[in-house]
Parts: structure tokens; C-alpha cells; sequence
């Protein structure tokens, strides 16, 4: 087996935004009304972009938000090789039914990783999707193959290995993934090209004992920070900031931020390796 690992990686935030996004309708905050770019926050996602060992370039999203069609045209996404989901709420999954062009583009399906209940919340709001042959016209939708996933199941996906991690989102349990690439002998490479090994973890209210084993040694980190004041299913600031000074990440960005977080203000005063995304901050 060849010795070439995945190069050329770069994790891309398409939206470092909550649920509503920043500028919120119909307020006029000094955030939501702020001139600074990084105050301008899409529904939140992301996409790991990098060359195979084979040499091919490949797309995963993180996630399909709402806003996935301005994200995809703002960062010039022309293919999708799969989608990884971290659970079911609209504002990480309504993007979906814009997959059909990257369909079109590859003329291939596009492999789905989630877990059974982000499946059965697709299934009910994409029947269109999954069960085309009920459509009434012959329309264009996405094609896409499901693959169920759980918690310490790792998966593979063209030569990284991915590792669903549980989490808890208040009451409701999520995935957040660690990523590290794999050798030419498909193992977990010894020494890990950069921003590798990264964990994705947004949406997150607490880490459950078993979880934080599983998060050391990792060159990069996204952590869920949503407000300063306590929130019963996101981290605070705070709450960010001793999970990260744990963790103990080379690098860590906080993400999903509500326009209670002004991106200067707040993002000097983090301690050291520790910093706000930004929609379009690359990560390399």
C-alpha cells in the first residue's frame, strides 16, 4: 500500500453563526448593526476540503444550514463527496434539498452520516428526497445515500478517519467528530497534517464523562460559545473558556455565537490559543 496520506488540508467555517444569524431580523444592536465582517454570522457549518492520497480533491460539509446556496457561492464549493450531521435542528440541516447541485456537478450520489434520529427528521421534512418515486412530477432533487452512525463507531471517508463523539445539546443528544488522517495502511497516521487531529464540537451544552478522553492531543478545536449569560443548551462564554482550557487544544475557535458577542471586543481578551471564528476563517 502507498505511504501518502491526505494533504493540502483546510477546514473552512461557512457560518460561525446561532439559529437566527447575525444581523438578527429587526434589531438594531451595535452587533447586529456592527460594520466589522466578523459580526456578519451565517448559520452555522463548516467544510473540510483536502487532497486524498490518490490526489483527488475532496469536499465534506459539516452540517447543511439554511444558508448553504449563499455559502457555497461566497466560498466556491463546486462538489460535495459527503455530508457528516451533528443532529437534527433546522438550523444544521435545512440546507439539504441544495445538495442536487452538487449532484448535477459530479454526477454522483453524496454518502449522509448521522444518526438515527437526525435520519428520521430528514426523512420527514425531505420525503421528496428519499422517497422520489412518490413525487407527483419527476423533479430534481438530491441523490444520497444514508449511512447511520453512533457515538465511538469511527467511519472512514477517502483517507481521513472521522469519530462520532457524544454530546449533550441540553437534553437532546449530538455528535461533535474528531478527524485525523489515516496511513497508507489505513491506521491513524503517526504524525497528523495540520489543522489535524481536529475536533468539531458546536451545540454544546456539556461533555459527557466518557467524551473527554477522546478529546486530547488535538492540534485544533471548535467549541460552541453562544452568550455570556448561562443558556440551558449551549456553553457560555465562560463555560467555553474552562471546557477549552481543559481540552488543552493548540488551537482553539468558538462558534455559533449570538449577537451578544461583539467579535473585537470580545476575541482579545480570550486567553492564549484561543480565539472567535468568523465567517470564511480558514483553518490550515
Amino acid at each position: 500500500m502507498s505511504n501518502a496520506i491526505a494533504r493540502n488540508i483546510k477546514l473552512t467555517i461557512l457560518g460561525s453563526g446561532t439559529s437566527a444569524g447575525i444581523p438578527i431580523i429587526g434589531c438594531d444592536c451595535d452587533v447586529c448593526t456592527s460594520d466589522d465582517p466578523r459580526d456578519k454570522r451565517l448559520r452555522p457549518s463548516a467544510c473540510l476540503e483536502y487532497t486524498d492520497a490518490s490526489g483527488q480533491q475532496r469536499v465534506i460539509l459539516i452540517d447543511t444550514s439554511p444558508d448553504l446556496r449563499q455559502q457555497a457561492l461566497r466560498y466556491k464549493l463546486c462538489r460535495c463527496d459527503g455530508i457528516v450531521y451533528t443532529h437534527n435542528h433546522v438550523d444544521h440541516t435545512f440546507g439539504l434539498d441544495e445538495v442536487r447541485r452538487f449532484n448535477a456537478l459530479m454526477h454522483q450520489p453524496i454518502t449522509v452520516y448521522a444518526e438515527t434520529h437526525t435520519f428520521e427528521h430528514l426523512y420527514r421534512v425531505y420525503r421528496h428526497v428519499f422517497e422520489k418515486e412518490k413525487n407527483v412530477n419527476d423533479s430534481f432533487v438530491a441523490t444520497l445515500i444514508a449511512e447511520v452512525i453512533e457515538p465511538d463507531r469511527p467511519f472512514d471517508l477517502f483517507d481521513l478517519r472521522f469519530t462520532p463523539l457524544r454530546f449533550f445539546h441540553g437534553r437532546l443528544p449530538i455528535l461533535g467528530f474528531r478527524i485525523e488522517a489515516l496511513d497508507g495502511q489505513g491506521q491513524i497516521a503517526e504524525v497528523q497534517p495540520l489543522p489535524l487531529p481536529l475536533a468539531y464540537c458546536t451545540d454544546v451544552s456539556s461533555v459527557p464523562t466518557e467524551t473527554w478522553p477522546k478529546l486530547t492531543g488535538l492540534a485544533t478545536l471548535i467549541l460552541d460559545m453562544l452568550r455570556y449569560r448561562k443558556h440551558p443548551t449551549h456553553m457560555s462564554v465562560d463555560q467555553a473558556i474552562e471546557a477549552a482550557t481543559n481540552i488543552e487544544a493548540q488551537q482553539t475557535y468558538f462558534i455559533h455565537m449570538t449577537h451578544d458577542i461583539c467579535h473585537a471586543d470580545l476575541d482579545e481578551k480570550l486567553p492564549d490559543r484561543m480565539a472567535l471564528s468568523y465567517d470564511g476563517l480558514v483553518i490550515a
